[in-house]
């Protein structure tokens, strides 16, 4: 990155330098390395199936200067962004929410890798994959300070591994599945695993907001303002449907902190359309703010399968199931 004329820690615009080495080592087929410093960025920049690696998340810093167009995009086949961090300068109001103010945008790319990396601050999302992005992994990285939610994934993503992620303090969700009306297809083979998400994220913890065949295991949810794991489809937002979700053995204490929400430590909403075989496994939900877990919603709601889940609920009821086909096997607490 030196060779281009990047210079760290002089506070000065590194954008034009940063450019033109993503350049080169598409064109040499190479890896771009980013030495320990702080390097500033005036804009969005583009990286385009290489693989770009600075000397660790605390060391190589990529600080954005324009909140309003200072994403770190990813495209291409086989792009890979590891081992720094990314911050903004300064962050602005969400907004219209544009993938510009994220902090790393995927957008439709293939084969990708996000590993080790330290978002802090956006006025948008922290890692957003969008457009078709699949066949790809997010791996532990931490986000932190976003204005919208922290890990996304929408408009037909689909096989993409979210793991060993630290997310918190995020303006939204903290990892979230959401796949809109307008989408051809909804999202679909994610895996979400090993994740912390919480320290007082102003919305769920983890979603599936409209997904089809999504995995959520072994994570640990705690201090989220609405429910730490919500499985729904939503009118207001003209999602699609969900349909074979498993979450097993997760974590979930102290969630559904809002008021006058009052939403549970799990909250299964359909507010319109389906949701079908949503299976809940093993997990240990601890200590609700309001009330242990819900299933609810003038939607249709089929099957949700409750099986040797450990409930421990001292506010509010323990259980609250409106709606569903709902199977309960030898769970405690309920």
């Amino acid at each position: 990155m030196t060779d281009f004329g990047a210079v760290a820690n002089d506070g000065k615009d590194d954008y034009e330098a940063f450019a033109k080495a993503v350049k080169a080592a598409k064109a040499q087929n190479k890896v771009l390395y980013i030495p320990a410093g702080e390097f500033t960025l005036s804009r969005l920049l583009t990286i385009d199936s290489i693989r770009v690696e600075g000397a660790g998340m605390n060391a190589t810093v990529l600080m954005s200067t324009n909140p309003d167009w200072g994403s770190i995009d990813l495209i291409g086949s086989g792009v890979q962004l590891r081992n720094l961090k990314h911050e903004y300068q300064t962050t602005i109001g969400r907004g219209n929410g544009a993938h510009d103010k994220n902090s790393i945008t995927v957008r439709s790319a293939s084969n990708f890798v996000i590993d080790n990396v330290y978002v802090s601050k956006s006025s948008t999302a922290g890692i957003m994959m969008a457009y078709g992005s699949n066949n790809g992994v997010v791996s532990n990285s931490i986000v932190e300070k976003t204005g919208a939610d922290g890990i996304h994934m929408t408009t037909e993503s689909h096989h993409i591994t979210v793991e060993n992620n630290t997310v918190m303090g995020v303006g939204d969700d903290g990892i979230a599945v959401v796949s809109y009306g307008t989408s051809p297809a909804p999202v679909n083979n994610i895996t979400i695993r090993g994740n912390t998400v919480g320290n007082f994220s102003k919305a769920r913890g983890i979603s599936v907001v409209g997904g089809i065949d999504v995995l959520i295991e072994n994570n640990k949810v705690s201090d989220t303002m609405m429910a730490g794991i919500y499985i729904s489809v939503e009118g207001s937002y003209n999602t699609l449907n969900v349909d074979r979700v498993k979450v097993v053995n997760n974590t979930v204490n102290h969630t559904g902190i809002q008021e006058p929400q009052n939403h549970p430590n799990v909250l299964v909403y359909g507010g319109t359309g389906t949701i079908d075989n949503v299976e809940f496994i093993g997990n240990t939900i601890t200590d609700g703010a309001h009330r242990g877990i819900g299933v609810w919603g003038g939607g249709t709601i089929k099957k949700v399968k409750f099986e040797k889940n450990t409930l421990v609920n001292t506010r509010g009821a323990a259980t609250t199931f409106e709606n569903g086909k709902i199977t309960l096997i030898d769970n405690i607490g309920f």
